[in-house]
């Protein structure tokens, strides 16, 4: 791999793979973003398939600061990960992150590495997942419409056919989850889609929302697409008992940092680094 591609990247490997461990791969991956749309839907497909761990990869574009899970301490990273099909017809890779990258040039620097591991896989179509805001009041308050856009005008009109999307016209899609795709189509000529599952509009300014609606609409139609094995508890029927567990969730995290209490003089303040 070129050097100025892994300068400010550390690579740490958990599996030794090449090519010809993978059958017909698919690169699935949704970057942190408005809503996490994206994001859950990924970490959610990569518990429910059980995926592996491929490789970190640690990224001085990250933002400065340590992640604690559980009392222990890890960097931002970008995470790889895979999931063989059992029954040998198309094996599936992940790609997900703690973070965006906080410059321009990080993201596209990033982009470039990983779109070289792509490449490497011997993948042939990369899927990007993420959101697209629209004005509260259009949005559709039943089942949250999806948005395609792709590399191949072919590769759109196909997928477009076989499933219930509509057509970004134009716009801008800011970050990885639309740059991976892009760059693997011009630099390898791997084909590649983004799927944007429509959000409210006030996600772009409230980080706090994630969208369970729209990342389980795009959850189904994956699973629909590739014929992967999701159980039924994630899908749009079982929202408020998703809804329900993500906020039981929350509530534990923040009963867990009631012990950090707002330090009171510049002396304690210098022993919390959180």
């Amino acid at each position: 791999m070129n050097e100025s591609v892994l300068s400010g990247i550390k690579i740490i490997k958990h599996i030794d793979l090449t090519q010809k461990d993978f059958i017909n791969p698919v690169a699935i991956l949704g970057m942190p973003g408005i809503a996490d749309v994206g994001k859950f839907a990924i970490d959610t497909l990569i518990g429910q398939l059980g995926a592996q761990n491929y490789m970190d990869i640690i990224f001085d574009d990250y933002p400065a600061g340590a992640i604690v899970d559980d009392s222990l301490l890890s960097a931002p990273k970008a995470e790889i990960l895979f999931w063989k099909d059992p029954q040998e017809k198309r094996d599936i890779i992940l790609i997900t992150a703690d973070a965006q990258s906080l410059t321009p040039k990080g993201i596209y620097k990033i982009s470039n590495f990983l779109t070289e591991i792509i490449y490497n896989c011997g993948i042939k179509l990369t899927i990007a997942l993420g959101a697209y805001p629209i004005n509260g009041n259009k949005l559709n308050s039943k089942i949250p419409r999806i948005f395609a856009s792709s590399t191949s005008k072919d590769l759109l009109s196909t997928f477009l056919e076989k499933n219930n999307c509509e057509r970004i016209q134009k716009g801008v899609i800011i970050g990885a989850n639309g740059l991976i795709p892009t760059l693997a189509k011009a630099r390898f000529n791997t084909d590649g889609l983004v799927l944007l599952a429509e959000t409210d509009n006030i996600a772009v300014v409230n980080e706090d929302i994630t969208d369970l609606k729209a990342s389980i609409t795009l959850l189904e139609m994956i699973k629909e697409s590739f014929n992967l094995p999701i159980e039924k508890r994630y899908s749009l029927d079982n929202l408020e008992d998703i809804s329900k567990n993500l906020q039981s969730k929350r509530e534990k995290l923040e009963k867990d940092l009631e012990t950090l209490q707002i330090m009171d003089t510049e002396e304690k303040r210098k022993s919390l680094y959180i």
